[in-house]
């Protein structure tokens, strides 16, 4: 099954977020429908709970006030990725991926960012810092309340599957995701990498590693 996977490219969360914020004001009027309001795929805004980062801490970590912060290198992985972990664990991931989710949808980069290590902030975030006024917008977008997304624009959550320690000790699993903010529609699988910091799992990097076309749309090309 390894065979038929490949790399395409890593998830642009921070852009995830941007839209999300953008958008969420618009979404809020909308009212759900109770399919969407009954839907366990939904992860609610209000499960992120996590106490936020510092902003003077994020702002330190992201270089807002220096050069920000560069392209992280993209990750290799070679299959197989390790061994099965136990069943405590795999819940403890389960929860950690959820609830860093719950944060992208509440559009709360401090409380996300307390679920990441510092290299989880620099590859989830980078792309916010790339010259001076991102990194201006950046300052101001924290110095601002959440705005949630709407039911209609939030992330779902299909399935976390196949959680591995890898040999380093930390802990690979395959999320599917549906991200309607960013196109093409449809599931795609992401592998989360997860580092143990002081008894808690938090998300050291990621790839995006396939998207699935809905029948009927146009093929969509991958960003290399």
């Amino acid at each position: 099954m390894m065979r038929g996977w490949r790399a395409l490219a890593m998830v642009p969360v921070a852009a995830m977020l941007m839209a999300g914020t953008a958008l969420s004001a618009l979404a809020q009027d909308a009212t759900p429908s109770p399919e969407q309001s009954e839907n366990p795929r939904l992860v609610d805004p209000s499960e992120c709970k996590s106490d936020p980062m510092p902003v003077d801490r994020l702002t330190t970590v992201l270089g807002l006030d220096a050069q920000g912060v560069p392209q992280p290198k993209y990750t290799t992985i070679t299959p197989p990725l390790g061994t099965v972990v136990d069943n405590a664990t795999a819940i403890s991931i389960k929860d950690a991926a959820r609830e860093v989710l719950a944060c992208f949808n509440a559009g709360d980069i401090p409380r996300a960012a307390a679920l990441m290590t510092d290299n989880g902030i620099k590859r989830s975030y980078w792309g916010l810092t790339i010259n001076d006024q991102s990194r201006q917008n950046a300052k101001e977008l924290l110095a601002k309340a959440a705005t949630p997304r709407g039911e209609d624009q939030a992330i779902r959550l299909i399935a976390v599957t196949d959680a591995s320690m890898l040999p380093d000790g930390r802990v690979a699993a395959f999320l599917v995701i549906n991200e309607p903010l960013l196109p093409p529609p449809g599931p795609e699988t992401l592998l989360f990498i997860f580092a143990n910091q002081d008894g808690t799992w938090k998300v050291d990097d990621f790839v995006d590693f396939s998207i699935v076309r809905p029948e009927g749309t146009p093929e969509a090309t991958p960003a290399s």
